[in-house]
């Protein structure tokens, strides 16, 4: 049951439920660049993450991406495996290494169908995503480069109670949908100011506190919609943020 209360959904779950999951949840290594399904094809497992980071990206024709929105031990990825169109609209991807509980989405389906303390959780955390890939939105629109580059440092670091992980500029450039030389010159800056260490695929937050005032309200929005839905155990450092 350890690594069930790693995740904040299935450790909100009353325990009966967790005793009805638990032998059909098995427990995979999430590394770093692999692809868990691909926008447009069917999926066929659920994943509690337990920990690491998954991005969940819009991928153009071109092959360019941009990430919509980022799961980590708040969340589930592979709803489109438990809905009657079972279609991923994106592609969810790990970006920092971690674990899960993966289960079949069939075999999830009908636990849903037998008890509803199940399905409720997991209609919040769709709505949740929806928030996130709107809010997204705003954030690739109207915010610079390195607004953007804080942002998504300090969620990471939010989800993965670290303050140092392993990713590189070319990950970042998927993620945020620029070059590689615009999020260098980010990460740049965020150093000159003391706010990260950047070197060799490594970012280290020396300043969290700081990031959060440089960086734009997206922050502040997006975790405080994911903290909403956790209980309060489960909850990353928002009472912290500077308004």
């Amino acid at each position: 049951m350890r690594f069930i209360s790693a995740n904040g959904l299935l450790s909100a779950l009353p325990p009966i439920i967790n005793e009805r999951l638990e032998p059909n949840l098995q427990r995979v290594r999430l590394e770093a660049g692999s692809v868990l399904f691909e926008a447009g094809a069917p999926v066929d497992y659920t994943w509690f993450i337990t920990s690491g980071i998954v991005s969940l990206l819009c991928v153009t024709e071109d092959g360019d991406s941009v990430e919509v929105a980022m799961a980590g031990c708040d969340a589930v990825i592979g709803f489109p495996g438990i809905a009657r169109k079972n279609e991923a609209a994106y592609r969810a991807q790990v970006q920092i290494a971690g674990e899960a509980l993966r289960i079949s989405a069939r075999v999830l389906q009908a636990a849903i169908k037998r008890d509803s303390q199940i399905y409720l959780p997991l209609l919040d955390l769709s709505h949740s995503l929806s928030e996130q890939i709107a809010q997204a939105a705003v954030c690739n629109n109207f915010h610079t480069i390195d607004q953007r580059l804080a942002r998504w440092l300090l969620l990471a670091h939010d989800r993965t109670n670290n303050g140092a992980f392993n990713i590189t500029h070319e990950a970042m450039a998927q993620i945020l949908g620029v070059s590689r030389g615009g999020v260098s010159a980010a990460a740049g800056q965020l150093q000159t100011k003391g706010l990260i260490h950047n070197a060799r695929g490594r970012i280290t937050l020396l300043d969290p506190e700081g990031l959060e005032v440089f960086s734009c309200e997206c922050y502040r929005v997006l975790s405080r919609t994911v903290n909403s839905l956790l209980p309060p155990d489960n909850r990353s450092a928002t009472d912290r943020i500077i308004p």
